[in-house]
């Protein structure tokens, strides 16, 4: 049976033993790292908080009124387009953030973000709410491909696993705080029910684009800038306390100028060059496979089945079902935050394959379960659906949801990263925007036979992960950029300070034999 490239043991950068050996609480510098990074985290609470308060607004009615009492496919197009806007969002973020820094682009996204909260809660009209949407659809499309970007980019090499899973764990803090605040603002009678939400969800890019002032720019982009030494003082700032002799410091400089040299003679930083070579190609595929795995497994529609559940089991009573979905709202993002400790102890990969075979052993019985109500009415089934929509959430959560925006930035080179990311996020919204016309038409004509469907995606997604996905805990952003390079060792010589000259050489002979095969960072 084939296997994923994988690494050997030989030690590199992450061994070095003034790596930091103290709790990060105790190391100043990256004290400091961390709060920065952690400002960062409200790119993805503002997408959280927005996924849900739209449908919280339905079933107000001042929203209703105000909107004009829309129908079905207005309440459709009202949701979707902010996934519209994300598209040609995802579109335009790359460049800026390439050309200007991650920085920038994040303040740009967290702009639009502003204005288009602001938008939908002065509209006066649908109108205005609609296109209020679409503004912030691009702008969440920016920070979503410039914000997992310099959360990796910035973090030390051994706090990368649990900083950058965390980027979309803030999603349900998001969807937490929406969730409980529509539930106390439903009890207004007046259009402030919707328009204090409204105001709120403004509040989480303000302060992003406010915070970003003071971030610091990735190491990466100012040396692709030719800003080594500022790039450097980050580094001894913030990855080595200061300490100016720390041996970690050359080796980070020399891994990022490395590999910056040899992308730069590669003429890897235009978007042709994601489809030119192989090593890219196969990137590429795992980028995509990630916005079809964690969008397409069946999560997806335990939103849109959990109320009817509810209802069927006699919790009808509106304050009942809002704390239950409150519940679940608190219990994902605890599986969630555990994934995101779990990444750089039990690895991304073995993370994957538990969360796929966990959704597996959930989709069976869930299936069984909803079969033997919808058929026979049996109330002890309709019970043990709900259980195992919570175990199905679980497992999901346990991968699909940190792991998202913090794998992909890893298996890409740093001159490809924001486009291939820009890419992961424009196929999302597509995704996204399928499930919300596709899944409640499924689930009314084929009711429980859909699970059966997400039961084959599963399975097909186990696969693709076991037989394509590389594991990337324990090594450096540069190390893991020769992972799919034919000819190398995922650890080559050049990453541990060992006969650097002679591996340059080696790589620049390889890319002028062969243009196609090109060797990446």
């Amino acid at each position: 049976m084939a296997n994923p490239p994988t690494a050997t043991a030989e030690p590199g950068l992450l061994d070095l033993t003034n790596t930091p050996t103290l709790p990060w609480w105790k190391d100043q510098g990256l004290r400091k790292l961390i709060f920065w990074q952690t400002c960062i985290l409200a790119a993805q609470i503002t997408v959280g908080y927005d996924e849900v308060i739209v449908g919280s607004f339905q079933a107000l009615q001042p929203w209703q009124d105000a909107m004009g009492n829309p129908s079905a496919e207005i309440l459709g197009l009202i949701t979707c387009m902010v996934f519209i806007g994300g598209f040609f969002g995802a579109l335009l973020a790359a460049a800026p953030a390439d050309r200007y820094g991650r920085r920038f682009a994040i303040q740009i996204g967290s702009f639009l973000g502003v204005v288009g909260s602001i938008m939908q809660a002065a509209s006066p009209n649908r109108s205005v709410f609609i296109g209020g949407r679409a503004v912030l659809g691009v702008g969440l499309s920016f920070t979503t491909t410039a914000g997992p970007n310099l959360l990796t980019e910035l973090a030390h090499p051994r706090l990368r696993g649990k900083m950058a899973s965390m980027f979309n764990v803030l999603w349900y803090l998001g969807s937490i705080i929406a969730s409980w605040l529509t539930f106390g603002t439903g009890h207004l009678s007046s259009e402030w029910s919707w328009r204090i939400p409204s105001i709120v969800q403004s509040t989480f890019p303000f302060l992003l684009m406010i915070a970003t002032i003071f971030i610091p720019e990735s190491p990466r982009w100012l040396c692709s800038r030719g800003r080594q030494n500022e790039a450097k003082e980050f580094l001894i700032k913030y990855h080595a306390n200061g300490n100016e002799s720390d041996p970690v410091i050359e080796l980070e400089m020399h891994e990022i100028a490395t590999a910056l040299n040899l992308e730069e003679q590669s003429k890897m930083y235009t978007w042709s060059n994601l489809l030119k070579s192989k090593a890219n190609r196969r990137r590429l595929g795992i980028c995509l496979s990630v916005s079809v795995l964690t969008l397409w497994n069946g999560q997806g529609v335990i939103s849109y089945y959990f109320s009817p559940i509810l209802d069927s089991v006699g919790i009808t009573n509106t304050t009942q079902q809002t704390g239950i979905n409150g519940g679940m709202a608190i219990w994902n993002l605890i599986c969630s935050v555990t994934g995101a400790l779990l990444a750089d102890k039990i690895g991304r990969r073995r993370l994957w394959l538990i969360s796929f075979v966990g959704m597996i052993f959930a989709n069976v019985p869930l299936t069984i379960t909803s079969a033997m109500y919808a058929n026979h009415g049996y109330q002890a089934a309709a019970y043990g659906t709900v259980v195992f929509l919570f175990l199905y959430n679980a497992a999901f959560n346990i991968a699909c949801n940190p792991l998202l925006y913090c794998y992909t930035p890893e298996i890409l080179p740093y001159s490809i990263r924001s486009k291939g990311l820009a890419l992961q996020v424009l196929s999302s919204q597509v995704m996204l925007t399928v499930n919300q016309y596709v899944n409640p038409i499924a689930l009314e004509r084929i009711g429980y036979y859909y699970f059966i469907f997400y039961l084959g995606m599963l399975f097909l997604g186990l696969a693709l992960i076991y037989f394509t996905f590389p594991e990337t805990k324990g090594y450096s952003l540069e190390e893991l950029g020769m992972l799919f390079d034919d000819g190398f060792d995922v650890r080559p010589s050049i990453l541990h300070g060992k006969d650097v000259e002679n591996t340059i050489h080696v790589a620049q002979d390889d890319a002028r034999k062969d243009n196609v095969k090109i060797i990446e960072s």
